[in-house]
Order: structure tokens, then C-alpha cells, then sequence
């Protein structure tokens, strides 16, 4: 190490690293921005002769990975690839002689799963775990595993700025807990959300705007802007080079999709000063010299399972307070700095303390496929750093049971090997192995970049753009799939050179498109490195082979029409929908790769989109296994009757039936039953005198037990009681009148009928009341009496008593206008107390009737 790096915060604590290390093997180190811990604990590592082979440091991001590695590679005074390296996706700049080795999260996570000895490897640090990566969660587990079971003497550190020490420290134990100290200058922190109007202008205009007014407040330094992602740096930077405040200022962007040597000369000093427009990779780890200044739009990009698609999406949302602070700390790295905040200080008490674990949020089928492809076939027994919801774990299971990558008792396939090899989600993965095996692959590689992002082409609401887009776009397209219509749009916008002007007349968003064909392309790279095809070949039957691969990755979402002349369906997993009116796709039976829940009026509708046809023989020949037939009675909800029918079904979607007779009538009572009971069908003599007397029966069940009274408390019991009323019957129009009184009463001996009406009889006899007061049985076992105040006059308390002395009955005691003036359970108290106030009240509004 150069002397220049001695003086960091970071080596005030080495001595407690080394010696935690060679006492546990593992610690936790909590240290802030700015102490040197990213680039000085790799090396105090190494030079303390404290590990024995390689250092690996995780990285959550590819950039800080590459940045790092050059700067400790600077500090050992060697060039890149020699002692110091680094390895991410698509880039290995490693040797032989290698010892500091920087990756991103998913090398290591993919090299532990299929070699957990780690050869050749003596530590991994774990550096901004408090980010709290899925893969990062992994693969903490798979090397404290690791070390439980083949690798004692890997050493293991975590670090952070923001970490829950308490939390890790309890998982790694036993562990050394170390705790640095930071270098950081004071940083005041500014609100500017209702200053700069923030509901009226997009983020990028109200960065520009504090740019400027720090600038004119005369701010020293050079000054970093946080925006979401690489579309708002862009806006930010035309903003802010637009105002005659940017002149002597260079302003470059930073985020991970540039080129190294525009990353490096957005983080390099210079003899200018500058403005870096940069995403969170700025956020941590990289350190920037000489930023005074802060500019935070408050928003990241953020990982998310997209119901709607059935994958993950990255969406704009709201940074947590921990994030703030971390963005906060990087103007105090050199000096005292600022921090301007683009938003209210009310709404950053309104934002979430920390980030949500990605496990919490994300599909986990890419992570289930890894797992199984290590031989881990049961994710739930997985020593998981934090567990993952069970609904989470079962809905990634059936996604890869349904493309093929497991197998009924969760095992990994041959398939599934394959799909584990691309770092995809595995929908996407499938659809590539599909499109390889059918000589589609570069346009099907279009359609899962077209997926990644937002959506380019819309049904225009403009009279003389949609003209356009029947002429142009929809009418020149393959009318069996939505994605050839924006197949046909992306082809159409490239050639116009994604102009934003013939682009928009078209309704298509130029900028949008050509990022899904940058996508696109970065897919066929990664086919490329995996052995695919990727060449392109003119096929006469090219729409036909990519509807298939469509099929393969969302096979799920698999829909069949209820008829030709409605665009609802019934989808496999018990589900139903309807295709969305913009579709192009009129087939009785189409995938869709996108599902979106509307509630409309109380009542949730399942829109199906991005539609595909597909054709009875592909289900066969692509997922022969899923079918079953068999005769099956059920219940037809469009005939409201029982019926026997012999079903082809792929999974659980009837495909064809035809109809086999007369169904067996105990079936046939249980299935009317059932939709009794779920409320789908009405028995009109199932009134409230059958439910006071199952109450009354319930209520003899649990206050007098010598009674041997069944209760009728439970969905399954009602179940039992309506199939005896249903028994003989098929279909609804001829249970619907059927008597319910008389069998309900069956459920109980002739000879227990007299508990009831002793126990729990329906009305009582008043001495001042002309007919019989009604007991209202409620089911939590309270019984109630109702009747005017007056009726209760000289009636004692003891007598108002039932279930065979047990229950005292709740008194009502009803206004002349018959509403409620006081319920008790102590009448005779009643009348020594609060009776005056009620009488006071009373006889004030009604003076006419009779008051004691």
C-alpha cells in the first residue's frame, strides 16, 4: 500500500480485523462512508498474511466492482488483471497470479452453488450488505454453509455503513463485531419540495433548478445529481448544460451501461469543475473527490415481481431514509458540503427507514432454478438468510414445473439445466432454448427486449395517428400475435432511425424502442457466449416458430375463450379472464403474456394482453406430459347443472368434452352443494327462521354440553345439510324451491328437539305485552330480548334466564319509537340506577306514556 492511504479511519481498527478473523473466522464490520473500507480491508487481508489464497469482495454493482479494482490495483502499484482483478458479466479481468479479486454478487453466488469448497479462494467480503441483494443473501448462506460443512478456514467479513450489526452478528455467530470510525465534514441538508413546485415539473427540471440556484449562491465544488436511471440523467444534463449557470462546469453522466473510460472520467479529478448526473451507483462504495454538493431527485430504480407480466420489473420508486443519509454523506467526503433534497421534508418522515430485502420483493424462480441446479430440490430446508414467503416460494415453483426446468418432486431437468446456464429469468431463458431449437432466435431475442422495458407502442386515441397505425403498423402485421404488431411498429421506428418526430406520428416512442433493440442485442450476446444460433434465417414458416417459443415461456397463462363470441376465458390454475378489446388475436386459444387485475365497481375483472394464438397440436408436441383425460362430474355454471362429460385436459384447462349420460346423484347433490354454499346458488327457503334455528341449536351445543347437541357451526356441516336437500336433483332450477326447514331439523334427534325449545326457546312471555317477545341467538352465544321499557315493568330480573339456567339474557330495552334506549344484562340493577337518567331523558320526549 502507498503512504497516502495510511492515514484512512479504516486502519484505526486493522488490528481488530486481523484478530477477529484468526479467533472466529468471520466478523462483522461496521464502518461509514468515507473510512476506507471498500478498497483498504481487501489488502489488510492479504498483508497481514491472515488468509490463505484469493480475497473475493462482492460488489453489488458492476461499476463499483471495476472502479475499485483499479483504484487498490493503483494503490499496489500493479496494473489490472495482475494482483488485483476484477470479473463481472461479460468482462474477466483476472490472471494467474491474481489475489484481490472484486465481483459482482451473481459470479460469486453461480461459483459457490456449483463448487462450494471454493478452491483456490481464502476469504469473501461481503461489501454494502445492508443493500440487501437477493443474490447477496445467497450466497452469504451458501459460504456460511460452506464453512459449517467443507471449508473451516474460509474467512468471512460483512460490511456496511447502514448495517443491523444485531441481526447479522446473531446469524454468523460465533463472530467479532468491529466498528469503525468515519472522516466526514458536516453536511447541511435542505428540503426544496415546495419550493420548487414539485407536483408541476418532472424531476430533471427541478434538479436543473437547484443546480442553478447553488451556483448563484455561490456553492464551492463540484456537485453530484442522483436520478433514477440512464433516461432521466439524460433530461437532467440537456436541463442543466440549457442554463447559462453550466458554463465552466463539464457535466457527465454515471450509471452502469456507460463505457469504462466514461465512468472513469465522470469519478476522475480534473482541472474543471464538474456536474456528474449519476443513478445510485454512486450512492456507496465509489468514492468521487471533491463533491460539495448534493442533488438528490429521491428516486431509484427498484427491483419488483410484476404480477401483471408473471416477472420481475425494475420501477421508479421512492428512496428510503437510509439512502437519503448515505447520498447526504457524499458531499461531506472533502469539506463541509450540501445536500438539497427534492422533495418535503414531511415526505421524507413519510418514507420507509430501510430498503425492503429483495427476497421480499422479487420473483424467486431464477433463484429456485439456481438452487435446484446445485442440487438444492427443496428451497424450503435452505438455511435462507432471511425466509422468503411461502407464497412467494410456491408460485416460483409452479412457474418452473410449468416451463419444464423441474419435475413433479422438484428436481431439476435436462431443460432446466440448460435454463439455469443464462443469468435470465427463466421465462425468457426457456423462450431462448426454444427459439434456438427453431432457428428464430434474433427476432424472439427482439420480443424479450421489447418485455424488459416500457411499453413503445400504444392504441393512439388521436383519430388521424390511429389511422396511421391500422395503415402502417397493424393491418401490415401477422394477426396472430400482439408482439408481431409490435414487432411490426420496432421495424417501422428503425428504419425511420428512431427519429422521435416519425416515430410519435405513429404513435411510437422512438427513445423507447431503441432501447429494447439495445436490449435485444445484449440478449443475443449472451446466447452467443452460451452456444446458440444466433444467425438470422428467412423461414416461410417464421410466425408459426415463434408463437411456439412465445408458448414455451408463458405456457402458464395459458387461455381458452368460453365461446367464440366473448373475449372471456378460463385459464390453466383455476383462473379466468378476458382478452383485452386492443388485441389483434381472434383464436380460441392464446397464451397472454401479460395479466392485469382491475377493480371495477367492487368486482375484480382479469384483463389478459399482449395475446398470442396458439394451436391444440403445439400444446402436445411442446408439453406432452400435462394432459390427462378421464370422465369427470361436475358442475357446468353456464347450465347451473351437474353434468358427466369424458375432458381432454392440458393441466387443469379443459381443452374439448363430450357429454357421457347421467351423472351419479350423490356426486351431483355434493356439487350443487358446494355452490350453495359458496353463495354462487340461492335457495329461497333457506330464510332467517333456519338461521335462528341453527343458532338456537349452536347455542344448546355450547352452553349445555349434557344436551349431546351436535352444532351446525362449520362450512363443512352446511355442506352435509344442504346435499341432503339436494340429493336427487341436477341442476339448480330444481333445488331452488325445495323445502329447508324440515331437513335442517333432521340434523338432530326427534327427542333433542325438546333441549331446544327448553333450552333455547325461540320467544318468552311478558306479563304487560299483548304477544310472545322474540330471543334473538347471536353466534358468539349471547341471547338477546328486545322489547318496550315499559313491558319490563315488575318483571325480576332472575326470570329472564336461559339455557337451563346458565345464560342471564341481554336486555334491550326499546323507546316508544322502538329504538334502543339501554341494553343490560342486570335488570333489577337497572332500575336502581341508571333508569333515572334513561327515565329523565325519555319522559321529556314522550310524555304521554307511563313512567315510574
Amino acid at each position: 500500500m502507498s503512504d497516502s492511504h495510511l492515514t484512512l479511519p479504516i486502519h484505526a481498527v486493522a488490528e481488530q480485523i486481523v484478530t477477529g478473523l484468526a479467533t472466529h473466522g468471520r466478523i462483522v464490520l461496521s464502518a461509514p462512508t468515507g473510512s476506507g473500507k471498500s478498497t483498504q480491508v481487501p489488502q489488510i487481508l492479504i498483508d497481514a498474511a491472515q488468509v490463505q489464497g484469493d480475497v473475493v469482495v462482492l460488489q453489488p454493482r458492476r461499476l463499483a466492482a471495476r472502479l475499485l479494482a483499479k483504484r487498490v490495483a493503483q494503490e499496489r502499484g500493479c496494473k489490472l488483471g495482475e494482483e488485483v482483478g476484477y470479473q463481472i458479466r461479460f468482462e474477466n479481468v483476472v490472471g494467474p497470479n491474481t489475489r484481490i479479486r472484486f465481483v459482482t454478487e451473481a459470479i460469486l453466488l453461480r461459483q459457490i452453488l456449483q463448487d462450494p469448497t471454493l478452491k483456490g479462494v481464502g476469504a469473501v467480503v461481503f461489501d454494502e450488505f445492508h443493500e440487501r441483494h437477493l443474490t447477496s443473501d445467497l450466497s452469504i448462506s451458501c459460504a456460511l454453509k460452506s464453512v459449517q460443512t467443507v471449508r473451516p478456514d474460509l474467512k468471512i467479513v460483512v460490511m456496511s455503513a447502514t448495517l443491523d450489526v444485531d441481526l447479522l452478528e446473531g446469524y454468523l455467530q460465533p463472530c467479532a463485531r468491529v466498528e469503525a470510525s468515519g472522516r466526514m465534514y458536516p453536511v447541511e441538508t435542505r428540503y426544496l419540495g415546495a419550493a420548487l413546485n414539485r407536483d408541476a415539473a418532472p424531476v430533471w427540471s427541478r434538479a436543473a433548478a437547484a443546480f442553478r440556484a447553488a451556483v448563484r449562491e455561490g456553492i464551492e465544488g463540484d456537485m453530484l445529481i442522483f436520478m433514477p436511471g440512464a433516461f432521466e440523467i439524460r433530461k437532467t444534463i440537456e436541463a442543466v448544460q440549457a442554463m447559462p449557470e453550466s458554463r465552466g462546469y463539464e457535466v457527465l453522466p454515471l450509471h452502469g451501461e456507460l463505457s469504462p473510460d466514461a465512468q472513469d472520467r465522470a469519478v476522475s479529478s480534473g482541472a474543471r469543475r464538474k456536474v456528474i448526473v449519476s443513478t445510485n451507483v454512486a450512492e456507496t462504495s465509489i468514492t468521487i473527490e471533491g463533491v460539495r454538493v448534493v442533488i438528490d431527485g429521491g428516486q431509484a430504480r427498484i427491483a419488483r415481481y410484476d404480477a401483471r407480466r408473471g416477472v420481475n420489473s425494475i420501477l421508479v420508486e421512492p428512496i428510503s431514509r437510509a439512502s437519503a443519509e448515505q447520498r447526504t454523506g457524499r458531499a461531506g467526503r472533502t469539506g463541509p458540503g450540501t445536500c438539497l433534497r427534492l422533495w418535503s421534508e414531511a415526505e421524507h418522515a413519510a418514507r420507509a427507514e430501510r430498503d425492503e430485502a429483495e427476497v421480499k420483493r422479487v420473483d424467486l424462480s431464477e433463484t429456485l432454478l439456481l438452487l435446484a441446479a446445485a442440487g438444492i430440490s427443496q428451497p424450503e430446508t435452505f438455511a435462507w438468510f432471511e425466509l422468503p414467503e411461502p407464497k412467494a416460494l410456491a408460485r416460483a415453483h409452479d412457474l418452473l414445473l410449468d416451463l419444464g426446468a423441474l419435475n413433479a418432486a422438484g428436481a431439476i431437468t435436462a431443460m432446466g439445466r440448460k435454463m439455469a446456464g443464462f443469468p435470465l429469468h427463466p421465462r425468457y431463458a426457456r423462450m431462448l432454448l426454444e427459439a434456438d431449437r427453431r432457428g428464430v432466435l434474433p427476432e424472439v431475442a427482439l420480443i424479450a427486449g421489447l418485455s424488459q422495458g416500457r411499453s413503445f407502442y400504444r392504441v393512439s386515441r388521436d383519430a388521424r395517428v390511429r389511422k396511421e397505425q391500422l395503415r402502417q403498423v397493424e393491418d401490415q402485421a401477422d394477426q396472430r400475435s400482439d408482439f408481431f404488431v409490435q414487432l411490426q411498429a420496432w421495424h417501422l421506428a428503425r428504419a425511420a432511425k428512431f427519429n422521435a418526430n416519425a416515430c410519435g406520428a405513429l404513435g411510437i416512442h422512438g427513445g423507447s424502442a431503441r432501447q429494447a433493440g439495445d436490449t435485444a442485442r445484449q440478449l443475443l450476446q449472451l446466447a452467443q457466449r452460451q452456444g446458440l444460433d444466433t444467425r438470422e434465417a428467412a423461414l416461410p414458416d417464421e410466425a408459426e416458430r415463434i408463437a411456439k417459443c412465445l408458448l414455451a415461456g408463458f405456457s402458464d397463462h395459458l387461455a381458452k375463450r368460453n365461446d367464440t363470441g366473448t373475449r372471456r376465458c378460463r385459464m390453466v390454475h383455476g383462473r379466468s379472464g378476458e382478452l383485452r378489446r386492443e388485441s389483434v388475436v381472434d383464436a380460441p386459444l392464446f397464451v397472454a403474456a401479460e395479466i392485469e387485475e382491475r377493480e371495477v365497481r367492487r368486482e375484480v375483472t382479469v384483463l389478459l394482453g399482449m395475446a398470442t394464438a396458439v394451436e391444440f397440436a403445439w400444446l402436445e408436441e411442446l408439453f406432452p406430459d400435462d394432459f390427462s383425460d378421464g370422465n369427470q362430474t361436475t358442475y357446468d355454471p353456464s347450465l347451473r347443472r351437474v353434468v358427466a362429460r369424458s375432458e381432454r385436459r392440458f393441466r387443469d384447462l379443459v381443452l374439448s368434452s363430450t357429454d357421457q349420460g347421467e351423472p351419479d346423484l350423490d356426486r351431483a347433490a355434493e356439487l350443487l352443494a358446494a355452490e350453495v354454499v359458496a353463495g354462487r346458488l340461492n335457495l329461497k327457503g333457506w330464510d332467517a327462521v333456519v338461521e335462528n334455528w341453527i343458532l338456537r341449536v349452536n347455542f344448546v351445543a355450547r352452553h349445555c354440553p349434557d344436551a349431546e347437541v351436535p352444532e351446525i357451526d362449520d362450512e363443512e356441516a352446511r355442506q352435509l345439510l344442504v346435499e341432503q336437500i339436494c340429493h336427487g336433483a341436477l341442476s339448480y332450477k330444481e333445488i331452488k324451491d325445495r323445502p329447508v326447514l324440515a331437513t335442517v331439523k333432521e340434523w338432530i334427534s326427534p327427542e333433542q328437539h325438546y333441549y331446544i325449545d327448553t333450552y333455547a326457546p325461540a320467544e318468552m312471555e311478558l306479563p304487560r305485552r299483548r304477544n310472545p317477545a322474540r330471543i334473538r341467538y347471536e353466534a358468539d352465544g349471547r341471547a338477546f330480548i328486545a322489547s318496550k321499557l315499559q313491558d319490563f315493568y315488575d318483571v325480576p330480573g332472575s326470570s329472564l334466564i336461559v339455557g337451563n339456567g346458565k345464560v342471564q339474557l341481554l336486555v334491550e330495552l326499546l323507546a316508544p319509537n322502538q329504538r334502543p334506549a339501554h341494553l343490560t344484562d342486570d335488570l333489577d340493577g337497572f332500575w336502581a340506577g341508571a333508569y333515572q337518567h334513561v327515565r329523565k331523558d325519555l319522559a321529556g320526549r314522550y310524555p304521554k306514556h307511563e313512567w315510574r
